[in-house]
């Protein structure tokens, strides 16, 4: 058998000691308009807030067509969790290293008229790897250990000191003396130190970033994209926006303008970017040229990576259709979508007021088109026919059967029983947040609790 297109098993919402929500279970077939009902406080809107991503429930899953309605495992997440990961770890390399430290060999150690980038990175890695480094102080190089505490030898020139750095190395690879023998011993140890520090900060780094989404995998967000939308018991109108533009905003989910091959704009979304990148390419070559002072500042592999960086960067951009007219073209069919809801729920004439000036009743409706902008394949309502007069309310309900007629599926919140036995196919009856009754709008008028819950026992009415 197909499994429902809504199915919440168990479903738990506790806020501290107070239990909102308990073991509540519902099933919502497709193409069918269900009703949740219940006194107030039963835990009707708790219930759509779990479903809806606003809260996260203590227990209990909730599945669309079967699948767990989260934000499903991808393997860009892992990638970013790595990346954040090399983050941390980086920061707890160099808490472990010494910040001050680093400076000193990396910066202070260069004479300032003759810094050199490639150099610092160098000196930058050699510092890391608790090799022997070379100060300058007072106009002489001392080679040190990579803590400082030994001096190797004190020379005045860059070339002797290349050459006393490279023999220190040596000397801590074969260590001959007592002191030798201590200075690699203080390498290792810090190394282990360095390495550990990392290895932690890059595994904190992953587990958190990992703890994070999985805290945060059922979202709005999330479970919008997955093809659930609602409205709210207390409008939630962009005021000062017109009524159309309430409906466009919405229709930002589809808005994934990619060139198509057959796009007339695809040529240029190919040269365009790339040209750009040919440019920036030669700029960067002539001027190392003219100027050789610029290969320190700008040495190759900074230069690669700039240039890695922007290429990347402009994939990303020609993806998203920004030299095609794709995305121009996407906009306009949303506005022609967001014009033929407006005059689904009977709001074309309102397109350029502003939504704080429409009725109680017409902001209703305009809620309720703004949801469908998302093209939902289920639309959570919660009270709609709050504070709508007789007439309204028998406009809604054919209105909502016609939201189902397009082939969507409805679960409503309502305490106007016109409306719930009027248009509901299953209704499920919520008592101090625990489920009391299903079924069909016979059986639950019939429903010997659900008599009690709204009027009371025998003999205390």
């Amino acid at each position: 058998m197909r499994a429902p297109l809504l199915q919440v098993d168990k479903l738990t919402l506790r806020f501290g000691g107070l239990t909102a929500v308990s073991e509540v279970d519902l099933r919502v077939e497709e193409g069918q308009i269900a009703a949740v009902i219940g006194p107030n406080g039963a835990g009707k809107t708790s219930l759509f807030n779990a479903i809806t991503g606003i809260y996260e429930p203590t227990a209990g899953a909730v599945r669309l067509d079967g699948h767990d309605l989260q934000e499903p495992m991808q393997p860009r997440l892992l990638l970013r969790w790595l990346l954040v990961g090399l983050g941390v770890g980086l920061i707890g390399l160099l808490t472990a290293a010494n910040v001050d430290a680093l400076w000193a060999a990396v910066v202070k150690a260069q004479d300032p008229n003759e810094f050199s980038t490639a150099r610092a990175l160098h000196d930058a890695g050699a510092f890391m790897a608790a090799q022997p480094r070379v100060d300058l102080r007072m106009a002489k190089y001392f080679v040190t250990s990579f803590d400082g505490q030994t001096t190797f030898a004190v020379v005045k020139t860059p070339e002797l000191a290349a050459t006393a750095l490279a023999d220190a190395q040596k000397r801590l690879e074969n260590p001959q003396s007592d002191d030798d023998k201590a200075t690699a011993t203080r390498t290792v140890t810090a190394l282990r130190v360095r390495g550990g520090a990392f290895l932690a900060g890059l595994l904190l780094g992953f587990l958190a970033a990992r703890a994070v989404w999985q805290r945060t995998r059922r979202t709005p967000t999330s479970v919008a994209l997955r093809g659930v939308a609602r409205t709210f018991q207390n409008i939630r109108l962009f005021h000062n926006m017109t009524v159309v533009e309430n409906v466009l905003v919405a229709s930002d989910r589809h808005l994934r303008a990619q060139a198509k091959l057959g796009d007339p704009g695809r040529l240029t979304a190919l040269l365009a970017p790339m040209g750009l990148l040919a440019l920036v390419a030669t700029l960067a070559l002539v001027v190392r040229k003219a100027a050789p002072d610029a290969a320190e500042v700008l040495p190759d592999g900074v230069l690669a990576a700039l240039l890695l960086g922007l290429l990347a960067w402009l994939v990303v951009i020609v993806r998203r259709g920004a030299f095609s007219t794709a995305s121009l073209d996407q906009e306009r069919a949303a506005r022609h979508e967001a014009m033929e809801l407006l005059k689904f729920v009977g709001l074309e004439h309102r397109l350029r007021d502003l939504a704080r000036n429409l009725p109680y009743g017409e902001q209703r409706r305009l809620e309720i088109a703004r949801a469908l902008a998302t093209r939902p394949r289920l639309l959570l309502l919660d009270e709609p026919a709050a504070g709508m007069n007789p007439s309204e309310t028998v406009s809604l309900m054919h209105l909502i059967r016609a939201i189902r007629d397009r082939g969507m599926t409805v679960l409503l919140i309502e305490h106007h029983m016109r409306v719930v036995m009027g248009i509901s196919d299953r209704i499920t009856v919520l008592v101090h947040g625990k489920r009391i009754a299903e079924g069909t709008p016979d059986e639950i008028r019939q429903n010997p609790a659900v008599i009690e819950a709204y009027l009371g026992a025998d003999g205390e009415h």
